[in-house]
């Protein structure tokens, strides 16, 4: 097998991952060689071999292909790298101890935020946020957060601007007027913005684009029937002591 084959085969394996990742249920190899742009028997063969190796399950009963355990050993073993936020863990713990709110912590990709770390807080009605997730940078505390920051910024306002729930900001002109407000004071807010009945703070994290990994946010997120804005804003030193902590460590 030539490197340039052997190359072609290790995107087409990754594409098919990329697809099953979207998939939770799973799906036939017809529905996934689809949405991967593959031929049916390149996508087959690929996926058995995937599946000897432990990165895809295959159930024979419905025929269907789905991400396998070796994937989240890899997710877990990232997150514990220096590549990874392990560091980020200990002050998210203790905030999340402190404000009894679930603490998240998510970097940019592309026009969506990924959460890549998230702690519990103790509230008897908890908010659930799984690491992995995507939501549209501008309908998120995370996202106008990190975006506030940065120089081209106006590429993002330029691309479509989807409404999430009947509450999300969708125009450039009056994101922009938001992430000026947000770059001076330090800290973003939203209100139901991404998900009907919750709403969240978040601030970046300082310094951590220069950490060699993609600039960090993190938030807190609360329910509406149970923590105010003005309630939600009364942690936000606690929040800002918590990013100082995280970069400390990041250093």
């Amino acid at each position: 097998m030539s490197g340039q084959s052997g190359d072609d085969m290790l995107g087409r394996g990754l594409r098919l991952l990329t697809v099953l990742a979207e998939l939770p249920a799973g799906a036939g190899v017809s529905a996934i060689a689809r949405s991967a742009q593959l031929p049916v028997s390149s996508a087959h063969r690929l996926l058995g071999r995937l599946a000897e190796e432990g990165f895809v399950a295959y159930d024979e009963d419905s025929r269907r292909y789905a991400l396998g355990v070796r994937v989240l050993e890899l997710a877990r073993g990232f997150q514990r790298s220096d590549a990874g936020w392990a560091a980020a863990s200990g002050p998210m713990r203790r905030l999340a101890a402190r404000t009894g709110l679930p603490a998240i912590a998510g970097v940019l990709d592309g026009s969506d935020v990924l959460l890549v770390l998230t702690i519990e807080g103790t509230q008897h009605l908890q908010l659930r946020s799984a690491e992995g997730t995507r939501n549209p940078w501008h309908a998120t505390s995370l996202g106008k957060a990190l975006v506030a920051a940065l120089p081209e910024r106006e590429r993002l306002l330029a691309a479509p601007l989807p409404a999430v729930t009947p509450r999300t900001v969708t125009t450039a002109d009056a994101l922009r007027t938001e992430l000026t407000r947000v770059r001076a004071q330090g800290w973003a807010a939203v209100d139901e913005e991404n998900e009907v009945g919750v709403r969240s703070l978040a601030v970046a994290v300082p310094g951590s684009e220069t950490s060699g990994r993609p600039p960090l946010a993190v938030s807190l997120g609360a329910t509406v029937v149970l923590t105010s804005r003005d309630e939600l804003l009364t942690h936000l030193t606690a929040l800002h002591t918590c990013a100082q902590d995280i970069a400390a460590r990041l250093v």
